[in-house]
Formats: C-alpha cells, structure tokens, sequence
C-alpha cells in the first residue's frame, strides 16, 4: 500500500468527519464537541507531518509534540464520561507531558529518533480509559442510548488505533529497517478507522435524554 494513498484517504475521511461534526454540532454531546475540536486539531496537526515530511525529510520532532497533545485532547473528551478514575487520567496529561520531555532530553532525540516510548505509553493510557468509559457505559446506559447518545463508536476508533499502535510501535526498536516497513500498512488501516469512528459517531448521534430518576 503506497502511503501518499493512505494519507489523501486518510483526509478524506477528517475532512468529512469535521463537516459531519459541523452539520450536526447542536446534536453532540460534551464529549463529542471537544472530540469534534480534536478532529480540526488533528487536521491541522496531520497537515503539519505532511508538509515536515516533505520539505524537511524528518517528522520527527512533530511526533515529539502531537503525541503529547492529542494524548491531552483524548484525555480531556473521555474524561466527561469515565467516572471516578477522572481525575486520575486527567493528572495524567501532566505525567505525560513532563515523561516527553525527559524522554526527548536523555532517550529518544527528536532529531534522530521517533518517540516510541511515548506512544506506546499513551496508547496502553488511552486503552485503560476507553475500557473504564465503555465499562460505565454498560452499566449506565441502555443499548440505544449507548451507541447514538454518547462517544461509543469513537471510543472505539481510540481503542483499535491503540491497541495497534502498543503493539506494532512496541516492536518498532527491536525491528530491522524491513521490519520498519511491514508495520506501516497496519497503523494506516488503524488510523482510517479511527478517524472514520469520528465520522460514524457524528453521522448517528442524537440528542441525550435526561437520564431516568431513581
């Protein structure tokens, strides 16, 4: 699979995942408008790895940065609907934060080296979270509620991309330069659906209901 193909559909489907979010922002919930403003974010983030890719040969300093924040933009939309482990992956941002500047200073230079460490840490953080919020979803919400109500298929998205990028990027240090290449056409099929669950999740949402008084 040639990259530049992955990435054109790659924004193809942001780009309809954020007029779908547009069309229908009346209708999201808290979760869905801050994962709507990550969507615009990661548009522009993916544009800036595109062009750094290009006219400088090295992306890796962007990797070193849009981890970080799109790890804090997840963050800050599952945390409207995870319950009580909130505050505690909110905290994690922070944690995040610093553990990527230690990691760019004594391991992983951005000038030389893909931040692989932080990555696969945000990833496993990012599954721990999707875990707990479909967990209260379960046993909160009803079937029908669950999948047009709230962020379910989006969580969703998150978990695959995760899971796919623990496991693949987790190898990526020990592998040779072939090995570099056989994991790529793995995380631009994750990212396609992760970014269509953004898409999916808009097009079906409906308004909250009140919940039901105990």
């Amino acid at each position: 699979m040639q990259e530049s193909l992955g990435t054109v559909i790659k924004f193809i489907i942001i780009t309809a995942g954020i007029a779908v979010g547009f069309w229908k922002k009346d209708k999201l919930s808290a979760a869905n408008q801050v994962f709507w403003i990550f969507l615009i974010v990661a548009a522009g983030c993916e544009t800036l790895d595109v062009l750094m890719g290009k006219y400088y040969g090295n992306n890796r300093v962007y990797y070193h940065v849009s981890k970080p924040l799109t790890y804090a933009l997840l963050t800050l939309a599952l945390s409207n609907e995870i319950g009580r482990t909130k505050n505690f992956f909110l905290w994690s941002i922070l944690l995040v934060v610093i553990l990527s500047a230690l990691n760019a200073y004594f391991l992983q230079s951005p000038g030389t080296d893909l931040n692989t460490n932080i990555i696969v840490l945000t990833s496993l953080l990012l599954i721990l979270q999707v875990l707990f919020f479909i967990a209260r979803l379960f046993e909160e919400a009803n079937r029908q509620r669950m999948m047009y109500e709230h962020s379910f298929w989006i969580a969703l998205g998150i978990l695959i991309l995760s899971i796919t990028s623990f496991l693949t990027l987790g190898l990526y240090n020990v592998l040779m330069q072939e090995g570099h290449a056989k994991i790529i056409p793995y995380l631009i099929i994750s990212e396609w659906i992760f970014y269509g669950a953004f898409l999916v999740n808009f097009l079906v949402q409906k308004p909250a209901q009140p919940p039901p008084n105990r």
